[in-house]
């Protein structure tokens, strides 16, 4: 088993400011791509999409910047959501 602090990207040598990635820090990243595709195919604003994920829009853009982890219940929450967009009849 690999662990997440092995380096999934190494730094560009050639770069004295390039860092590393982690394998968690890469998955982190993916995750916050992925709450702000999913924000933004919604057409939502930051501060609309924080309203409906009972957030803070500076906890979201922090998770959008991968500045802070993202919660589990934040990803569910925002899959939920979307899913209430694309099928709004579906809950009744």
């Amino acid at each position: 088993m690999q662990s997440d602090d092995e380096i999934a990207i190494p730094a560009d040598l050639n770069d004295p400011e390039d860092r590393p990635v982690s394998k968690a820090g890469l998955r982190m990243a993916h995750r916050g791509r992925k709450l702000r595709m999913t924000r933004t195919r919604l057409g939502l604003t930051q501060e609309d999409f924080a309203g409906l994920l009972g957030v803070s829009p500076v906890d979201l853009l922090s998770w959008e910047q991968v500045r802070q982890e993202i919660p589990e219940y934040i990803m569910s929450k925002a899959q939920a959501i979307k899913a209430d967009f694309i099928f709004p009849n579906d809950s009744q």
